[in-house]
């Protein structure tokens, strides 16, 4: 289940930081398409080559009028004293000659509030003028290294601390999910078993710590009621069964012996299923805490001497080699078992029946065979 909800977060990771790729992706090609897009306004490099290679005595000529016109363009030429001496479409506005500070100064900035862009012909200045608020100008035409440099490494170092971020945000998920689910998942391991501790219905994985909880209840429940099943149906076959020996001592004879036989292995099939019927009662109810360590030895001691008692007749042999050897079992199911086929043997074999304990690579080891000499 852990690693399942890891793997599922791992996905949603890797999601989220190809998204990221593709958003980045997307404002680079946003501000591509923006760039592209002031395409409709040609590009004042683009401009003074088309102009400067159809000059012929003057710049300002025909040809070059008709160009200007259709790209929405008005410009003057500037002779080395900044006097006008050809114009296109000039705003009256505009003055006719200009200072070295006013050249200074619509160099950098604008001219009249157009944007402007200046290019050196022969001993004079050709200025192209573009729409207003067609492109803005920049402030500077340099770029500090040192500071460039600077800032490089600094967005190098945050992109850093942020992947830095992300990985730890990303362990801290993963920590608090494994400290969340831990008890969930130990809880689903022990839901079947007596010991079962009940989760916290709290946080986040209440509804699931709810249906855990109620799974263990539903099972108890039912575990209840077989048990009661059990009882009530071996109770029930329990009071008539013995009042059976009881009518068969009654109708005792030579005429009757053989179906009075009959009835009485019938009997004892019955007690039989009744005697398992309660061991299955016991392993339902069974749990850890009724395992301890205990000496198996003198459990068998006890059942062979019961079964010499009730077989008088024959002989059974104990051949003990485990003295003081204990193992972690239940004492009610060990002799069970063990009784189960010590008494197999005396009703389908015959001569002497021998019992051997003994341990084997830290194992307990009883076998039940036939003697033999």
């Amino acid at each position: 289940m852990l690693n399942y909800i890891l793997k599922r977060f791992t996905k949603i990771v890797v999601r989220i930081i190809l998204l990221l790729f593709i958003l980045g992706l997307m404002l680079v090609s946003l501000f591509y398409i923006n760039y592209k897009s002031r395409a409709k306004y040609a590009y004042p490099n683009e401009v003074f080559h088309v102009v400067d290679k159809n000059k012929s005595e003057i710049y300002l000529n025909d040809k070059n009028k008709k160009y200007l016109a259709e790209k929405n363009i008005w410009a003057i030429r500037l002779n080395r004293n900044g006097e006008v001496i050809e114009s296109f479409n000039k705003p009256n506005i505009v003055k006719d000659k200009f200072e070295i500070t006013d050249v200074a100064r619509f160099t950098r900035y604008y001219l009249n509030d157009y944007p402007v862009f200046t290019y050196i012909t022969g001993d004079g200045l050709i200025v192209f003028a573009y729409p207003k608020n067609s492109f803005d100008k920049l402030p500077f035409n340099f770029i500090d290294y040192k500071n460039f440099e600077f800032n490089l490494k600094l967005s190098v170092a945050f992109l850093l601390i942020f992947l830095i971020l992300v990985y730890l945000m990303y362990k801290i998920d993963i920590r608090n999910i494994f400290k969340m689910l831990d008890p969930v998942q130990k809880s689903i391991g022990q839901i079947y078993e007596d010991d079962f501790d009940p989760l916290e219905e709290v946080g986040e994985v209440a509804d699931l710590s709810k249906a855990i909880n109620d799974a263990n209840v539903k099972y108890r429940n039912l575990k209840d009621t077989q048990a009661k099943w059990i009882r009530g149906v071996s109770h029930d076959i329990r009071t008539p069964l013995a009042k059976i020996p009881w009518g068969l001592n009654e109708i005792k004879g030579e005429d009757n012996s053989e179906k009075i036989s009959k009835i009485q292995g019938q009997v004892i099939k019955i007690s039989n299923i009744i005697e398992d019927l309660n061991l299955t009662m016991s392993i339902s109810s069974l749990s850890k805490d009724k395992f301890t360590m205990q000496d198996p030895v003198p459990i068998i001691r006890k059942l062979i001497v019961e079964k010499l008692n009730e077989n008088p007749d024959r002989e059974i042999t104990f051949d003990n080699a485990i003295d003081h050897v204990k193992i972690n079992m239940d004492r009610n199911l060990f002799y069970r078992m063990i009784e189960n086929v010590l008494k197999n043997s005396l009703i389908y074999t015959d001569g002497i029946i021998k019992v051997s304990a003994f341990s084997c690579e830290n194992k307990v080891q009883i076998s039940i065979s036939k003697f033999s000499f």
